[in-house]
């Protein structure tokens, strides 16, 4: 009898273990995700386009992080924090025990050294931390950032990404270019593997904190440009999640039953870019006219299936200190004419756009301008060119009109002022405007000042001053896109497009 008993319970246990495997498999272990283009720098410090910072922001982690929702500074490194009274120090109580993805403890050598090259003037992100006068670390779990002045947007500067923890030996072992292929850090994820221009795939770290997290083992970006494709590979099963998903394609994907696609709130706004170095883009009433003449309702209309608005302010109105008082110029051809007779061309004007192929809310974008444009005399010439030489000649000032996009890095409109109104700071969102006195001094002052009642105001007439001396035109805000198999659960992108995966799985049927 007991024989029997021991056999059955050894039996139940069997059974047991298979039972467990069977349910361990029903989650997939790759999830493979589509985008248009590949990172090219995983360093932090010196990387430079929007790929690089969502691929990144999966294996390196801050003191501190932005919430899933974009409105607020959580912990993350750091358990807590104590700020002086005068506002100028700083002490981040770290948890103790935390791991690089190769298996050695975080030291606070560290990140001393990470802080101190974030905000070295090698970086173009250095401006975040231009407060920051030392960092110490009076014991193993302490860390302790000095300020030489008051700095508002501190907290939203340190949950960027050029402000995370890196190792430093491994930074001093091998050259920057191997360097930037190669980093690791203490997030849910490392990189296992990179084929240029094909894909990135990450696995689990096995290091990572919390326990049981991430739930996926790994994740592969592959890089898809054109946008059909894309979707094709997304019917077909070939990938399980794309990324910016043209807007005109969202109903056809829900209605698809095996697929869900939506939009991610995001801040985010897309702009029509006026080179003030070629004339007559200098001149203010060629601007208004060029402002007067875009019909952004209908845009938002044709382009973007109810998913987004009409922009009017450089700040988006879900961020801190939108200016609600400023409102879209509207579209009148009778007033772009006037002014267009006013700065000398009664018979209408002539303009090159510079732009890419593949993007399909570019491509519509572009054909409507074309059209709207013509009833207020304005001809667009458009210019089709592959993705890196347009970018380069946007970048080296060889342009007269183009279109971008901008989604702020931090949940403070610092970041983004100091580059609509600092010329140093990537030539006023490539425009080259000269910017204005006043603007400059009020830049400083919304990063200095303590008191939300007063930073309220500057940035309030910060806005103003850019509507009324249109750099560029803003012309709609809109989502970050995305579709996926509808047995995807825990996909969390936030309003700056950062990428959550630690609880992304994929359910097999």
């Amino acid at each position: 009898m007991k024989t029997k008993l021991s056999l059955f319970i050894v039996l139940m246990l069997i059974l047991s273990v298979f039972a467990t495997a069977s349910a361990e498999g029903q989650i997939a272990k790759q999830i493979v995700i589509g985008r248009n283009e590949d990172a090219y720098d995983l360093d932090a410090v010196t990387l430079n386009e929007n790929t690089d910072i969502v691929s990144l922001k999966l294996f390196l982690e801050g003191l501190v992080q932005v919430s899933d929702d974009g409105k607020s500074i959580l912990p993350c490194l750091a358990d807590s924090w104590d700020i002086s009274e005068d506002r100028l120090s700083y002490t981040f109580h770290l948890k103790p025990g935390i791991k690089f993805s190769d298996g050695s403890l975080v030291t606070t050598e560290d990140w001393i050294w990470s802080l101190n090259r974030a905000k070295n003037k090698e970086s173009m992100w250095s401006f975040t931390l231009e407060a920051l006068e030392n960092v110490t670390a009076p014991d193993d779990n302490t860390l302790v950032l000095k300020l030489s002045g008051s700095w508002a947007p501190l907290l939203a500067d340190l949950a960027m990404f050029n402000a995370t923890v890196q190792k430093k030996a491994l930074f001093e072992s091998m050259s920057h270019e191997e360097y930037s292929h190669n980093v690791i850090g203490t997030g849910a994820y490392r990189l296992k593997e990179w084929k240029f221009g094909e894909y990135m795939l990450f696995e689990k770290n096995p290091y990572y904190r919390k326990e049981g997290l991430p739930k996926t083992e790994e994740i592969k970006f592959v890089v898809i440009p054109e946008d059909t494709t894309r979707l094709l590979q997304l019917k077909s099963g070939q990938i399980d999640v794309a990324t910016s998903v043209p807007f005109n394609k969202m109903k056809e994907l829900n209605d698809d039953p095996r697929l869900v696609a939506y939009g991610v709130p995001s801040l985010q706004v897309r702009f029509l870019i006026l080179n003030h170095l070629k004339k007559p883009l200098d001149n203010l009433k060629v601007r208004l006219a060029l402002d007067y003449a875009i019909n952004k309702q209908e845009l938002v209309d044709y382009i973007l299936f109810g998913y987004g608005e009409v922009a009017a302010s450089m700040l988006i109105p879900s961020e801190a200190f939108f200016n609600h008082d400023i409102k879209d110029r509207g579209y009148h051809p009778d007033k772009a004419k006037a002014l267009l007779a006013e700065a000398g061309y009664p018979n209408g004007i002539e303009f090159q756009f510079n732009t890419t192929s593949g993007i399909t809310e570019v491509e519509q974008m572009v054909v409507i301008l074309k059209e709207q444009l013509k009833e207020s005399g304005i001809t667009l010439n458009i210019l089709t060119l592959e993705k890196g030489l347009d970018s380069a000649l946007l970048k080296a000032g060889n342009f007269e009109l183009e279109t971008r996009y901008w989604y702020s890095d931090i949940i403070d409109p610092s970041e983004l002022c100091e580059y609509a109104f600092i010329p140093e700071m990537g030539r006023c969102l490539e425009t080259s405007w000269e910017s204005t006195d006043r603007a400059i001094e009020l830049v400083e002052q919304g990063k200095r000042e303590m008191d939300p009642a007063k930073r309220k105001q500057i940035y309030l007439e910060l806005q103003k001053i850019y509507y009324d001396n249109v750099p560029l035109i803003p012309v709609f805000y809109l989502p970050f896109r995305v579709a996926m198999d509808k047995n995807i659960e825990g996909f969390v992108e936030t309003p700056l497009g950062v990428y959550k995966f630690e609880n992304l799985v994929k359910h097999l049927k």
